[in-house]
């Protein structure tokens, strides 16, 4: 298969994903659960917010507009959960804090700062017009209003929103199951030693299990695979009854030794492999079966780094229902030092940005760029996006940054 850009391998995945979508199942959980879980119906508010007309200040409830200098006399008060009851004469006035229900005949609040009292009179210092101050019922939040759509990821004022309107367990769409493989015989496990110069640490698959744990998927750890064809076909063809997604990291290449995707391609289809992207050439993307996608990530660490940014996780949301899939933040910056790069790829570099005493955002490469520098990725906190048409760059160029969203508080 021949090289595609980018952007043509995220639309031929979002494709291929919506012309098999498949309903996940709904699931009620309690709202404390729901943070960053898929919303599965409409909610529509149940009351109205405000509950009453209530007072947007502390001070005075009056039953008319008030000029400068007319006095009042102050027979009651109007709490949060203590509401005034009863008559209120023409010349009346409540003493009312903010949030608390405005007493019936009541045409305004006037603030405190903008009031004098004594012996149980109220002077007020200021023009009030009627309405003012007053928080009418429903004029937030009208009972039936469709305050939340299905398909959009709850966030933490959103559990704000549904506890105010006294949703106490949300519907959500059931969580994905994913199944994460590293293969090669070289990986050893962190925390056992390493007994020969071609062992190493089995860093992607650690790395893909922390990233999955702030998606809305439950995970399966497959753990590691030798280069063995017959093992691999049999350890992908049992996952794929049990998850919706597998992903895998190293033998994805042309090596003599890449045999992941060739069982790929025998147990079911690959869709697309190669892409235009450095680091991240070969990216699988493919299918097990009719509900088992299949997600190969290269073996060098910052290549599946960037693959799963790029690839996957727009690909998991999409799966785990959001609609619409979020899309990264990426905005620009000017660059403190010159970049290399060789126009044919696109090229997501790790990178350190921040901001100058102007505000403008700056930003600098993070060491060597090579796929399999993984200090650099963890001094990075956001990557270069760099068009495959760009070439080498120099200090004071505007480009295109996509921050590390857990690197920014």
């Amino acid at each position: 298969m021949a090289l595609i850009s980018v952007t043509e391998l995220q639309q031929l995945i979002a494709d291929t994903l919506s012309a098999r979508r498949r309903t996940p199942e709904r699931e009620n959980i309690a709202l404390l659960q729901a943070n960053n879980r898929v919303l599965a119906r409409d909610i529509q508010a149940g009351i109205n917010i405000p509950a009453a007309d209530v007072s947007a200040m502390d001070g005075y409830a009056l039953p008319a507009a008030a000029r400068a200098g007319s006095r009042w006399r102050i027979i009651g008060e109007s709490a949060a959960g203590h509401a005034f009851s009863g008559d209120i004469p023409a010349d009346g006035c409540i003493r009312i804090m903010t949030g608390a229900v405005v007493p019936d005949g009541c045409r305004c609040v006037v603030m405190q700062e903008n009031t004098e009292s004594g012996e149980g009179i109220l002077t007020v210092t200021q023009d009030t017009a009627e309405g003012s101050n007053i928080r009418r019922a429903g004029e937030e939040v009208a009972s039936g209003d469709t305050v939340l759509s299905a398909g959009r990821i709850l966030r933490d004022a959103d559990i704000m929103l549904l506890a105010a309107l006294g949703f106490h367990a949300i519907p959500v769409w059931r969580k994905i199951t994913v199944a994460v493989l590293s293969t090669g015989d070289e990986l050893r496990e962190p925390g056992t030693p390493l007994t020969s110069p071609e062992q190493i640490y089995d860093s992607n698959r650690h790395t893909l299990l922390a990233r999955l744990s702030r998606l809305p998927v439950d995970t399966i750890d497959l753990g590691q695979a030798p280069d063995d064809p017959g093992q691999l076909e049999a350890l992908l063809t049992q996952a794929a009854a049990q998850a919706d997604v597998i992903i895998t990291s190293g033998g994805v290449s042309v090596g003599d030794y890449d045999y992941l995707r060739d069982a790929v391609d025998h147990i079911g289809t690959i869709h697309h492999y190669k892409v235009a992207m450095k680091p991240g050439k070969p990216f699988v993307f493919g299918s097990l079966s009719e509900s088992c996608w299949y997600f190969g990530l290269p073996g060098n660490p910052v290549s599946g780094f960037a693959g799963f940014d790029i690839f996957l996780k727009p690909a998991l949301w999409s799966l785990a229902g959001a609609d619409p899939v979020p899309e990264p933040l990426r905005f620009s910056a000017i660059l403190t030092q010159p970049v290399k790069k060789s126009p044919g790829r696109a090229d997501m570099q790790r990178a350190l940005i921040r901001r100058d005493e102007a505000g403008n955002w700056l930003a600098e490469p993070a060491g060597e760029q090579d796929s399999h520098r993984v200090l650099g990725v963890s001094r990075a906190n956001a990557y270069l996006v760099l068009p495959s048409e760009s070439g080498p760059l120099p200090a004071g160029a505007t480009v295109l940054v996509q921050p590390f969203t857990e690197a920014f508080l």
